[in-house]
């Protein structure tokens, strides 16, 4: 199993938890996948915040490809 955590979850993750406690769970078994969209969407406001560190994490998550369809 797979799970796409979208970039509501970190954000909430990343400012308190309240909403996304599951995220635990799913981290240390390592079964978080994201895509350039996400990151295209987190990364930014990290860089501005000098997070360099979650940037890196962020980036060994498995990329789960784009497949889009007209």
């Amino acid at each position: 199993m797979q799970v796409l955590v979208d970039t509501s979850i970190w954000v909430d993750y990343f400012r308190s938890g309240t909403n996304s406690s599951g995220l635990n769970i799913l981290i240390d078994e390592n079964l978080i996948v994201t895509n350039n969209i996400i990151l295209t969407e987190l990364v930014p406001s990290l860089r501005v915040k000098r997070q360099n560190k979650i940037i890196r994490l962020l980036n060994e998550i498995k990329m789960l490809p784009l497949l889009i369809v007209i």
